[in-house]
């Protein structure tokens, strides 16, 4: 299914989306987590990781992993279960408002798609996706709710990446806001109706010319005289 499809029901979402979408979107997400580390590459399923986020086990694959990048297994672990709660219509207007997706596009240099394209909106809708169901995202939520079949993730990035979603929490109603704040100054900027004002009466800007003359009639023409009988 084509990136875009899944891109616009994370919108949806925004626009307030029917609970219908939402438990039809459970259904979609990663099957698979591809984690790299430089050359390494190595395939997990999602059952694994939600087995390691809950309990602690791991795989052999996710063993090596844990090994070649030397990251402590219970950091990785408690990054897996960090949750960030906010509505999904108010967590929407901070990921896609112009600092949100800033974030959005460097955490997506660590959980990414195959061919590192479009990778901070394939994760700004697995983030609006994954806290329609509950109100919360967590980054197992995110890989889970991820509009590809399988979701690439740096191993080698993640250090970096989990700086920044303890930063999105913290600041989280601080950005929510600023995006309020700039919307409602936006708004008044640009108001959408103007009142439509009356046009003036155009008053001539030269006088009307004066009335033609009348041409005077001809004088009537002389009658003949009558003579008088009794007088010749």
């Amino acid at each position: 299914m084509k990136l875009t499809k899944f891109v616009s029901l994370g919108i949806a979402l925004l626009l307030g989306a029917s609970g219908s979408i939402l438990s039809s979107s459970r259904a979609l997400g990663a099957e698979k987590v591809v984690l790299t580390f430089g050359p390494i590459r190595q395939t997990i399923n999602i059952t694994d990781l939600e087995d390691f986020a809950k309990d602690g086990t791991t795989t052999p694959t996710l063993q090596q992993i844990i090994r070649f990048s030397k990251m402590d297994a219970q950091v990785l672990r408690g990054f897996m279960g960090l949750e960030i709660g906010l509505k999904p219509a108010n967590l929407a207007r901070v990921v896609y408002s112009t600092p949100g997706e800033k974030i959005t596009d460097d955490i997506g240099q660590a959980i990414r798609t195959q061919r590192r394209t479009e990778s901070g909106k394939a994760l700004r809708a697995a983030v609006i996706l994954a806290s329609g169901d509950d109100g919360k995202v967590s980054l197992l939520e995110i890989l889970k709710k991820y509009p590809l079949n399988e979701v690439y993730v740096d191993v080698a990035s993640l250090r970096t990446a989990v700086g920044k979603v303890q930063s999105i929490a913290g600041t989280l109603q601080s950005l929510l806001q600023d995006v309020t704040r700039s919307t409602t100054r936006t708004t008044e900027t640009n108001p959408t109706e103007r009142q439509i004002e009356p046009r003036r009466s155009v008053q001539p800007t030269t006088p009307p010319p004066a009335p033609r003359r009348a041409a005077p009639l001809p004088a009537p023409a002389p009658q003949p005289v009558t003579p008088v009988r009794g007088l010749w």
